[in-house]
């Protein structure tokens, strides 16, 4: 039996957010048996952006009971059903939150319809609900609200359901090869079982909430089990292990946005058994200016020098030096210094080589930059109509946010208006550049 969930809510973090509207329909893979649906008060402001996706204010919700209110109801249509959601981590996610709110450990077996339509009926361009639902003809009466979008995943289901290669991968998705044996002493296997097969960070949890260690991953239950299939190798592990009592998550969209939040929750949480992190302040930089001749010149000084083109900034003079000596060597500017040298004996300026040796600085400086000084880095967002978008600015980064691209053209502009700021520093570049080698399809919003 299966139990098709669909939530709106106030934002898109378990942790923070609430439920606004809930719709759960019982299907028995031929007919809707039970169905409920309501919207709830969230106790807390709904996002405008919210609003202006699903029509739901705040004062719609004013007067609606809350979770609590209808948890009893929405428990009795769950009983042992299989948690059926078009992109059911968030759905899952948010559910379980609302009732761990309650002191409630709610775990059910759990079926993306995303992940199943891709494998049943492949070659579609787009596996978000309003599009799949349309290539296949299915009507959605009410886009962006909860009964509407639960009822064409109810139909969409059916439609899985009658291909013959359904049952095959309804199998492969409940089965998550974990190995029992391996987990920590008190960690159970629904702790795994909830996990999503998408990209964010992980946390390592204590009985009392504490975080004991946390991660960024492309695949947050890969990773998780890949950690568990061997036994703790270390006294350090060993101790964590028997600490460790639960799972928690907050997805990101991409593996990119998943090490840049995983690296700003390890600054502000300093788990026990996570590395610490390095103070990576930014004290010096690398800058680009000319001399009084008209020679390009490659300069170290503190961040507040006010001459020249700030290039690239390092946590001390010593590591700014010890790249510009790595930049000269790689691209051989010994020679270029020495021909600068000759000219200035000699007085005389020859304007074809002092364009050359101009050109060759600025070649050897810029390649450490990025192509371009500023863009938008746009990539998949939590939810299936959702992008993530990572802002850098003058070769610094300056933040991350999600927009829906069907409300909100991906201009500079706008862009700019989703992005929650973030701080920059010689890890956070690290990251970016790392993970944009991976990216080799990203789309680049340049300005």
């Amino acid at each position: 039996m299966y139990a098709i969930i669909d939530v709106e809510t106030t934002g898109g973090s378990p942790s923070q957010d609430r439920v606004i509207e809930v719709a759960i329909f019982v299907f028995d893979g031929e007919r809707i048996i039970d169905s409920y649906s309501s919207l709830l008060n969230p106790k807390r402001p709904i996002d405008p952006y919210v609003t202006k996706l699903t029509g739901i204010t705040n004062e719609m919700v004013k007067h609606s009971p809350t979770f609590e209110k209808v948890h009893e109801r929405i428990l009795e249509l769950m009983h042992e059903n299989i948690f059926v959601a078009h992109n059911v981590k968030f759905d899952f996610g948010m559910i379980r939150q609302e009732f761990k709110r309650l002191g409630i450990d709610f775990n059910r077996r759990q079926l993306d319809t995303v992940n199943l339509a891709r494998k049943v009926i492949p070659g579609f361009t787009s596996y978000s609900l309003g599009n799949i639902c349309d290539s296949l003809g299915i009507e959605i009466k009410d886009r962006h609200r909860a009964t509407g979008d639960a009822e064409a995943t109810v139909k969409l289901l059916q439609h899985i359901l009658a291909n013959q290669s359904s049952q095959k991968y309804i199998e492969i998705e409940l089965n998550h090869g974990i190995d029992v044996d391996l987990l920590p002493p008190y960690l159970s296997k629904a702790e795994i079982e909830k996990l999503p097969e998408d990209a964010g960070v992980f946390y390592y949890k204590d009985e009392t909430g504490k975080i004991l260690y946390l991660d960024g991953s492309k695949n947050i239950r890969k990773k998780v089990i890949t950690d568990f299939t061997k036994p703790a190798d270390s006294p350090e592990k060993v101790r964590m292990y028997e600490l460790m009592r639960n799972i928690d998550y907050e997805l990101s969209g991409t593996e990119l946005t998943a090490k840049l939040l995983a690296h700003r929750e390890l600054k502000k949480h300093l788990p026990e058994f996570n590395k610490k992190p390095r103070a990576h302040l930014f004290t010096h930089g690398l800058f680009i200016d000319k001399d009084e001749l008209g020679f390009v010149q490659l300069k170290i000084h503190p961040l507040d020098w006010q001459s020249g083109e700030l290039l690239l900034r390092f946590s001390s003079k010593a590591a700014a030096n010890k790249l510009l000596a790595k930049l000269i060597e790689e691209n051989n500017l010994h020679q270029w210094f020495a021909l600068r040298s000759r000219m200035k004996e000699k007085g005389v300026m020859d304007e074809k080589g002092m364009k050359s040796f101009n050109i060759n600085m600025e070649r050897a400086a810029r390649r450490y930059l990025y192509k371009q000084s500023n863009f938008f880095i746009v990539g998949t967002g939590i939810h299936p109509d959702e992008n993530s978008v990572i802002w850098i600015e003058n070769n610094s980064y300056k933040g991350y946010g999600y927009f829906n691209p069907e409300l909100t053209e991906a201009t500079p502009e706008n862009l700019r208006e989703v992005i929650k700021l973030d701080e920059d520093d010689m890890e956070v570049q690290k990251i970016i550049r790392t993970q944009m080698r991976k990216l080799k399809n990203a789309k680049v919003i340049s300005y």
